[in-house]
C-alpha cells in the first residue's frame, strides 16, 4: 500500500485529495448514530464572481437511509448543490449541515463519512486500478488486510476484476466511471453523493450500477443526479428538481405526478365487445370507465397500480371472448410531470421578464 507521503505526489479528484490531507491521524471518524438528517440545506444561496446566481435560497433535508434523485437541466445548479453538500465550495449565504454538523471546506473528519463520484472522475493515467484504490484506502486510513478485502469485493461489484492491473489511461469512459464508483465506496461511507453515475455506461454496466444502488437502498444515504429519468424512477424514493438555481420540487414521485390533471389507462380491445362491456359495468362498477370504438379508458385512482387494473381487465376479456390488442398509459408519468414543472417555471420567468 502507498505511504501517506504518496498522497502529495498523486493526482486525484479534489475530494479524495482534500479527504486525504484531512486524515492526518490515519483513522476513520466514527459514525454518529443519532444524526437526525444526513444533509440539510437552509436558505442556501451560491453566487459566483458576485453576479452569477447558481443557487437561490434553497432549503431541503435528506433523511438518513433515503435515496434521493437530483434532476435538472444543464446549468440548473445540480453540480453546485452537490459540491456545496461536500464542502468543496462555500455558500454565499445560508446554512449547510451533514449529519447535523456544519459542512464547509474546513470540515475535516466529516468528509470521511462521505463517498463522492464526480460526473467526470479524474484519475492518474499511469496508475493501475489496484494502485489507485490502494491510494484511496491509504487516504482513509485502512489497514492492508481491510483494504485488500474491500478492493476485491468492489472490483467484482463493478466488473473490473480482470482489468484491475491495467493502467487507468487505457480505460474507456464507462470503465473510469465504474472505477469511480468503487473508489467512492472504499471507505464504506454512510453517505454517497454520485453525480451522473450511469453516464457513458453500456447497457450491461448501467444495469449493474442500478442493481448496486438497489442493494444499497436503505443501508446508506444516497444522493445522485442524473438526466435519465428511468434510472431515477427505478432507485430513488424522493426527488429534488432544480431549474435556474431554484428548487422547484422536493417530494415523492407520487406527489409530483399528482400535480398532473389525471392518470388514464387506455386499452385497445377486439372480439365480443358487447359481453365484455356488460361484464365491465357489472363487475368493476367504476364510473370512470368507458368503452367506445374498441377502446377502454379507465381513470386510475391516486397511487392505484396500473398493473392491478390491467390484470383484472385481461381476466374479464378472456372470460367473455374479447382480446386485448394494446395498452397505453396517458398522463401522470414521471417524464410528463417533470417537463410540466420545468415548462411552467420557465413560462413564469418569461412573464416576469416581460412585465419588468
Amino acid at each position: 500500500m502507498p505511504r501517506r507521503a504518496d498522497a502529495d505526489l498523486t493526482v486525484c479528484n479534489g475530494f479524495a485529495v482534500t479527504t486525504c490531507h484531512a486524515n492526518t491521524a490515519g483513522s476513520k471518524v466514527p459514525a454518529d448514530p443519532v444524526s437526525a438528517t444526513a444533509i440539510s440545506f437552509s436558505r442556501v444561496t451560491k453566487v459566483y464572481q458576485g453576479r452569477q446566481i447558481a443557487l437561490a435560497d434553497v432549503s431541503f433535508t435528506v433523511p438518513p437511509g433515503s435515496t434521493v434523485g437530483l434532476l435538472g437541466a444543464n446549468g440548473s445548479g445540480k453540480s453546485t448543490l452537490l459540491r456545496l453538500a461536500l464542502g468543496l465550495i462555500t455558500a454565499s449565504a445560508g446554512d449547510i449541515r451533514v449529519f447535523d454538523q456544519p459542512m464547509g471546506p474546513g470540515a475535516k473528519g466529516l468528509r470521511q463519512r462521505v463517498g463522492f463520484l464526480p460526473d467526470e472522475p479524474a484519475f492518474p493515467k499511469d496508475l493501475t486500478a489496484i494502485r489507485y484504490l490502494e491510494f484511496v484506502a491509504a487516504c482513509f486510513g485502512l489497514d492492508n488486510r481491510e483494504a485488500k478485502a474491500r478492493m476485491g469485493t468492489l472490483l467484482r461489484a463493478v466488473g473490473l476484476t480482470e482489468d484491475a492491473g491495467r493502467r487507468i489511461g487505457t480505460y474507456s469512459t464507462g470503465m473510469r466511471t465504474r472505477l469511480g464508483v468503487a473508489a467512492s465506496l472504499m471507505n464504506d461511507p454512510e453517505l454517497l453523493v454520485w453525480d451522473e453515475p450511469t453516464a457513458g455506461l453500456d447497457p450491461i454496466s448501467r444495469r449493474q450500477t442500478l442493481e448496486l444502488l438497489e442493494q444499497l437502498r436503505g443501508r446508506k444515504t444516497v444522493v445522485l443526479s442524473s438526466h435519465i429519468l428511468g434510472d431515477i424512477d427505478r432507485v430513488c424514493d424522493r426527488l429534488l428538481i432544480l431549474n435556474q438555481g431554484q428548487l422547484l420540487f422536493d417530494g415523492t414521485r407520487s406527489e409530483l405526478e399528482a400535480q398532473l390533471p389525471k392518470r388514464l389507462l387506455e386499452i385497445r380491445v377486439a372480439g365480443q365487445l358487447e359481453g365484455f362491456r356488460a361484464a365491465l359495468l357489472a363487475e368493476l362498477r367504476r364510473p370512470d370507465l368507458s368503452l367506445e370504438r374498441g377502446k377502454i379508458r379507465v381513470e386510475l385512482r391516486p397511487d392505484e397500480p396500473a398493473a392491478v387494473v390491467l390484470e383484472r381487465l385481461l381476466q374479464l376479456a378472456r372470460e367473455h371472448g374479447a382480446t386485448i390488442e394494446g395498452v397505453n398509459s396517458l398522463g401522470r408519468q414521471l417524464e410528463d410531470a417533470y417537463l410540466k414543472l420545468i415548462t411552467d417555471d420557465e413560462f413564469r420567468g418569461f412573464l416576469r421578464a416581460a412585465q419588468s
